[in-house]
């Protein structure tokens, strides 16, 4: 008796483990591109959108960019199911050479994936950019 007792507890501890919960983190996009930017522009800042779409809370507990050029700030509380949020990502290429680059920021979380990855990407130029000036004329 005791044996079939603790056989089925061992059943219902499976089946529990395996109906947890779990957050899920969805991005709007998982990779921006900051375009041409001059050498007047080097600090380029832009953000991440994303949605739990799990059915818990999702924490985020650490973001680490691919190089130090990038910083970033994340949402310290628990994401609801079904809410958003944002990441927000400065690139400063104040200390780099000019040129194409594409760098990758992970998302450590305790989503399905415990890892995400999402990108930006952009050229910085050795030259400020000079805006052009329209001069409409009138016939």
């Amino acid at each position: 008796m005791k044996k079939a007792i603790l056989f089925a507890f061992a059943i219902m501890l499976s089946f529990a483990a395996s109906a947890q919960k779990k957050a899920n983190i969805e991005f709007e996009k998982t990779t921006i591109d900051l375009g041409k930017f001059g050498s007047d522009n080097v600090v380029q800042k832009c953000y991440f959108v994303f949605k739990n779409t799990g059915d818990a809370d999702l924490y985020i507990h650490q973001i680490l960019p691919s190089c130090g050029c990038t910083s970033n700030s994340f949402p310290k509380h628990g994401i609801k199911p079904g809410a958003s949020d944002t990441i927000f990502v400065t690139y400063d290429g104040s200390r780099k050479a000019p040129k194409k680059f594409r760098t990758s920021i992970t998302i450590h979380s305790n989503a399905k994936e415990e890892m995400t990855k999402v990108y930006i990407k952009g050229e910085q130029l050795a030259r400020p950019i000079k805006e052009v000036e329209v001069i409409e004329v009138e016939e």
